[in-house]
């Protein structure tokens, strides 16, 4: 099973309405969020497997998931409320997600998504030769995906960070 954390897109500083679970996505952050869903369309490609998106109800993350599922022409995201920015680590839903077994794209926040990569992957573990453990030189940053892989009861491996800041627009 493929899992893919990543990190909602660039938002507004402040919603009109002063909450912070309605700040949306800004024009740029969606062009941010719109990179990082090609590069993912290029990791994918090739495969079968359906990808199931699930997302915290947060604006800015709900409108993430829903760029990125446009552009992989996946299913409509599902809301987790084990996602939002105030919640803590969502280690049940990513047991839940690993027992069905398919594919899977979690959308949240920082920092909840950079100590989930870390809790899953053994700190020994790196993400490919010559790289060290949880190599993500520039942190998690927004609309960053880290590509998770782990079959049966194997320890999860970090095997990629998608990181649209750092590819080609």
């Amino acid at each position: 099973m493929r899992l893919y954390v990543m990190r909602h897109g660039p938002a507004e500083d402040r919603a009109p309405s002063g909450r912070d679970a309605d700040r949306g996505l800004t024009p740029a952050g969606r062009e941010v969020v719109e990179r990082a869903a090609r590069a993912l369309a290029r990791q994918r490609a090739g495969g079968t497997a359906p990808l199931r998106i699930v997302t915290s109800p947060f604006r800015r993350a709900r409108e993430t998931a829903e760029v990125v599922a446009a552009r992989i022409a996946a299913a409509a995201p599902e809301l987790h409320d084990d996602l939002a920015a105030d919640a803590g680590l969502p280690l049940s839903l990513i047991h839940d997600l690993h027992a069905v077994g398919t594919d899977a794209l979690v959308v949240g926040h920082q920092p909840t998504v950079e100590e989930l990569v870390r809790a899953l992957v053994p700190s020994t573990h790196p993400v490919s030769p010559g790289h060290p453990p949880h190599a993500m030189p520039k942190g998690f940053r927004t609309a960053t995906i880290a590509v998770l892989d782990r079959s049966g009861e194997d320890p999860w491996r970090l095997i990629d960070v998608l990181d649209p800041h750092a590819l080609d627009r």
